[in-house]
């Protein structure tokens, strides 16, 4: 809308920061990544919990900045889709994929979590990307090995 500043008529502009949220949105939709590259981190993450270490988002964020070195919005896209997974881990349904651990707050996931993980479309949410859960289980489910199968 146009607004009038000194007898002059100047048209509103959308602060710097705004327009960069639309385009860091749609570039971490167009990123594609591979079920690999969910599954290496949560390898990593699982060798630092090992090692007697307490991995967290700033471990992840360091992990993935070391795997892709120069390519942020590869990295920044990985982080985002694991806090989306943490997200689909509030869903009732993930308990078909998952269980409880040996310790405390340690859950196995099935690596069906993990591929969908990468492979589920990201949607533009009113503050920050999300997975459609339903959209996500169904991956999940196509993701997840058959019974029986040789």
């Amino acid at each position: 809308m146009p607004v009038q500043a000194q007898g002059i008529i100047a048209k509103r502009k959308v602060p710097p920061s705004m327009s960069d949220i639309s385009k860091l949105t749609r570039k971490l939709i167009e990123t594609k990544i591979q079920p690999e590259e969910i599954i290496y981190l949560v390898q990593e993450m699982a060798a630092l919990h090992e090692d007697g270490r307490e991995p967290d988002w700033d471990s992840s964020l360091m992990i993935l900045v070391k795997r892709h070195p120069g390519q942020p919005g590869k990295a920044h896209c990985i982080w985002e889709r694991m806090r989306c997974l943490s997200e689909m881990a509030k869903d009732a349904r993930m308990r078909g994929w998952t269980m409880n651990g040996p310790e405390e707050g340690c859950m196995l996931t099935s690596e069906a979590v993990f591929r969908a993980t990468a492979l589920c479309p990201l949607h533009a949410g009113d503050e920050e990307v999300r997975f459609d859960p339903d959209e996500f289980f169904s991956i999940v489910l196509s993701e997840t090995p058959e019974e029986g199968r040789a």
